[in-house]
């Protein structure tokens, strides 16, 4: 593994120079903690005779509080988006931070949500309604037929 920053480690090196570039992208995600675009945008650069700019390496995720307020309204894709911005992580790599924070958080359901049971509960009823309203029409229909 190469010790200069600003230059590819010697794995992604080799596998560019067998012309495996999707197992270079690969090798140079698992090195460096990048996401997919960035690390296939670096690759691009060195196979283009272009410099290499290396993202600043990204510190732990600390969720701030935009974060952790989109999870607890249940709005993942908001939470990723941000934390994204905030990160600079690639999308992989904020979803499954996002997925381990919301699993952390304790289970509340979001605002104006009603469990599966009261629902049923209350279809159910309705379920109920009609049918006693089908029978008392069926036996109406019957009275009125032999009378």
């Amino acid at each position: 593994m190469s010790t200069d920053p600003d230059r590819l480690p010697d794995d992604v090196l080799a596998a560019l120079r067998q012309g495996e570039t999707i197992e270079a992208i690969k090798r140079l995600r698992a090195a460096t903690g990048l996401g997919l675009k960035e690390a296939k945008d670096i690759i691009d650069a060195h196979l283009h005779g272009q410099p290499l700019s290396f993202p600043a390496p990204a510190a732990p995720v600390d969720a701030t509080e935009p974060v952790m307020a989109a999870i607890r309204r249940g709005n993942k894709i908001e939470a990723i988006k941000q934390l994204r911005e905030q990160t600079g992580l690639g999308l992989k790599e904020a979803k499954d931070a996002v997925d381990a924070l919301a699993a952390a958080l304790p289970a509340t359901a979001p605002a104006g949500h009603r469990p599966a049971i009261e629902r049923a509960d209350s279809s159910r009823g309705l379920s109920w309604l009609v049918g006693l309203l089908l029978l008392a029409a069926a036996i109406y229909t019957v009275l009125h037929y032999f009378s």
